[in-house]
């Protein structure tokens, strides 16, 4: 589907304006991550959507070569970073990479299909995909529509699509990908805000639908 070129490059100057400087605030939901992928050999990584405190500064410490993709300028001295509007496409080759990660973008993309088909084009046959998003049947938010009001993420204006669990994994598997594993980083809060989360985040291990931000893990199908 095409958009008109105005229309592109406003929601090209939202995301900018909404994101830049901005360092990855929920620390529990890379932790989530990256004590998932610890029994996963070291390799390529492309990190979309790259911020500062995010999925490849942690694994750079443990010997992942790390690439960044953001839409506002990113410098980090054992990162490699690039530039770019992933509306438009990721800048890098053909099945280069053994992890594609993208914590909370999908949601910000034109195009989720486009997306989703990008990360399959940069991951090596069997690459794994980690993808994080707001989840729109969160607890939370469950109550929040019983009650008449806004659910939580809908409202903010650089988001344009959303998800339940059930509709993320049919997006991604339609896109080549085995989802393997479905997450979430906590249910209620998390340490984020009080060190008592640690219990909501343990039963978004188990109930993952009620969970405030999906983590999917998916594989590159051939």
């Amino acid at each position: 589907m095409s958009y008109p070129a105005k229309f592109v490059a406003h929601l090209h100057d939202v995301q900018i304006v909404n994101h830049a400087e901005q360092p990855v605030p929920d620390y529990p939901r890379i932790e989530k991550v990256v004590r998932t992928l610890a029994k996963t050999p070291p390799g390529r990584l492309l990190d979309v959507g790259y911020s500062d405190a995010g999925f490849a500064d942690s694994l750079v410490r443990v010997g992942w070569n790390c690439t960044g993709l953001d839409i506002n300028k990113r410098e980090h001295p054992q990162i490699k970073t690039l530039q770019c509007d992933l509306n438009e496409g990721f800048p890098v080759e053909d099945g280069g990479y053994d992890l594609v990660t993208a914590g909370e973008v999908i949601e910000h993309m034109i195009d989720e299909s486009a997306f989703l088909q990008e990360c399959h084009r940069v991951l090596k046959t069997n690459g794994q995909l980690v993808l994080t998003t707001p989840n729109l049947s969160y607890l939370v938010n469950r109550f929040l529509v019983f009650a008449g009001e806004t659910p939580m993420f809908v409202y903010e204006p650089y988001h344009y699509h959303f998800h339940t669990r059930r509709t993320i994994v049919r997006l991604i598997e339609a896109q080549g990908f085995q989802v393997e594993h479905v997450g979430a980083s906590h249910v209620l809060y998390s340490r984020r805000f009080h060190w008592t989360g640690w219990m909501f985040e343990k039963l978004a291990d188990w109930f993952p639908s009620f969970g405030a931000h999906l983590i999917i893990y998916a594989r590159r199908k051939p």
